[in-house]
């Protein structure tokens, strides 16, 4: 199978990542950002396909600066919830950290695209990727939830391993059985939850909150309740 040249537009995490996947399976790839070196028309010219790996608000922008020099290139993002007319999206459900992974988790990583608009394996014939599709009015909600899921959970546990180190004198590494059992549970038990608010003990979720005064978090332990309590109440109206 003929591959694809490849340019990237972007030096960021994601645009690294990319290019070293593309570098591992052989694929023809340059890169562009601005500052570079580099003459990003005559990039343009040689790319059969342009991935724009920049910051959602201005993927756009960028393209209608640019997409009169290439009528035969077609664009590519990767934003999970932008939709737009001007290039195809395709979203890696995967977080990207400052290590480059290796080949085996780069192939694993699902990528979702728009129900209506050319599938994933139209766009990198070249990749065996798993992949889904989505409709496009469901984007912002899907990608809400992936943040949710990713973000906010590596913000309380990496703000969790700070506290038990400054502030009960504990080693973070006596933490991982706990991080590993919690991600296990997760994946094999169809209810992973516990502790108090799953009991429904108010003495204790009145404790927590009474040592939270003061406390940035605070406002976030109120709001994981209050969310957990209304999500139960819709399921039970079901």
């Amino acid at each position: 199978m003929k591959k694809a040249s490849c340019l990237l537009i972007g030096n960021g995490r994601l645009a690294k990542h990319f290019k070293y996947y593309l570098e591992l399976k052989s694929i023809p790839v340059k890169q562009w950002w601005r500052g570079s070196a580099f003459n990003l028309h005559l990039l343009m010219a040689d790319s059969e396909k342009i991935l724009v790996l920049i910051s959602d608000d201005a993927i756009e922008p960028f393209i209608r600066e640019n997409q009169n020099n290439t009528a035969k290139t077609t664009w590519i993002h990767c934003s999970g919830s932008l939709e737009t007319p001007l290039a195809e999206g395709a979203h890696p459900l995967m977080t990207f950290g400052d290590t480059l992974y290796d080949l085996q988790s780069y192939q694993t990583m699902p990528f979702v695209t728009t129900s209506g608009r050319q599938s994933f394996k139209e766009l990198f014939p070249e990749l065996n990727n798993p992949s889904a599709t989505i409709s496009g009015d469901k984007k912002g909600l899907y990608h809400a939830w992936a943040s949710m899921a990713g973000n906010f959970s590596s913000l309380l546990w990496t703000e969790y391993f700070l506290r038990l180190e400054q502030e009960f004198q504990i080693d973070r590494n006596l933490a991982t059985p706990y991080l590993n059992q919690i991600y296990k549970n997760i994946r094999e038990c169809p209810s992973p939850m516990s502790g108090p608010l799953i009991r429904g003990d108010k003495q204790t979720l009145t404790t927590h909150l009474s040592s939270l005064n003061n406390d940035p978090f605070k406002v976030v332990y109120e709001a994981f309740t209050d969310a957990y309590r209304q999500s139960a109440v819709l399921k039970d109206s079901k």
